[in-house]
């Protein structure tokens, strides 16, 4: 129990010192979500919904919904990025490394725990965000007929399985993007430990200086790019490929969970996934031993 209370302690902590980008801010974009929405139906700006050629109005509503999606993860993307470009090193400046140090809490604990906060709990709160849109968004495609007697809202049974289908493999998708994306977050969170919020800029930099390294040294021996670039632009690429989003969205049928999350898995390189996550415990760990070591 005391192994379990730590943990939470931790987690706790983290979420404290960092509601405002991960709670706080989300709630406020939420609401003026909500706003949009209610002067939309207000001035009857859903007559852009002719114009989409999306076929039936579930399909109206399944695309929407992805889009709320998509636009939320990219501030998951954003948002974790600064997060780890401080978080293994944010104690330094308040005194708070003292505190944890004067208790049986080692530092690969300190630093398992902000990670882990990172790839689970902050994003969880955000996707949170992500469905109460898409239960607004349904709220509003309801709603829309009232103020615009050409529109029809999609029936609310087959919207509401649409819902539950579009949210299980939000899960799964940014459930198993937080673990792809891994070992670029431990990258920007280890240089954090050494270089504070130098670590920003220098996750680009040092990359960059690597790959003109590489080009001036065997220039004309490599393939286009180098090495570097080509390994990173691939890993970079994660998520179903532009046909299988295509699909999506042209479909006839109701989106179904389990056809686009076999599609994810079948594109994902799980080699690349085990190695990436291997280096994400190796960096973890090196920042660990640095703050045991050098920091007081």
């Amino acid at each position: 129990m005391h192994f379990l209370r730590s943990w939470r302690a931790l987690l706790v902590r983290e979420f404290i010192e960092h509601r405002i980008p991960f709670l706080y801010f989300p709630a406020g974009i939420l609401t003026l979500f909500v706003l949009s929405a209610g002067s939309g139906l207000a001035y009857n700006r859903f007559r852009f919904a002719e114009d989409l050629h999306l076929g039936a109005p579930l399909k109206l509503f399944e695309v929407g919904y992805l889009v709320l999606i998509a636009l939320w993860l990219a501030y998951t993307g954003i948002a974790l990025f600064f997060y780890f470009g401080d978080a293994f090193a944010a104690d330094r400046r308040n005194n708070a490394m003292l505190f944890w140090k004067s208790m049986p809490v080692t530092d690969v604990k300190i630093l398992s725990a902000k990670f882990l906060a990172g790839i689970t709990l902050f994003p969880a709160i955000i996707y949170g965000m992500a469905v109460a849109s898409g239960l607004l968004f349904i709220l509003a495609l309801n709603i829309a007929p009232w103020t615009f007697p050409g529109f029809s809202a999609p029936n609310l049974g087959m919207t509401l399985l649409s819902f539950v289908q579009v949210t299980l493999f939000g899960i799964i998708y940014i459930a198993v993007g937080m673990l792809w994306y891994a070992p670029f977050m431990a990258w920007v969170g280890g240089l954090s430990a050494v270089f504070g919020r130098w670590s920003l800029p220098l996750a680009f930099v040092i990359p960059g200086l690597l790959m003109a390294m590489e080009n001036m040294i065997a220039f004309q021996q490599i393939p286009r790019g180098g090495y570097i670039w080509g390994y990173l632009s691939k890993r970079f690429q994660y998520g179903l490929s532009n046909f299988d989003w295509g699909l999506m969205v042209a479909a006839p049928v109701p989106f179904d969970a389990r056809t686009y999350t076999w599609l994810l898995f079948r594109e994902l390189d799980w080699v690349a996934m085990g190695t990436g996550l291997a280096f994400t415990v190796v960096v973890v760990l090196l920042a660990s031993e640095y703050r045991r070591r050098r920091i007081a």
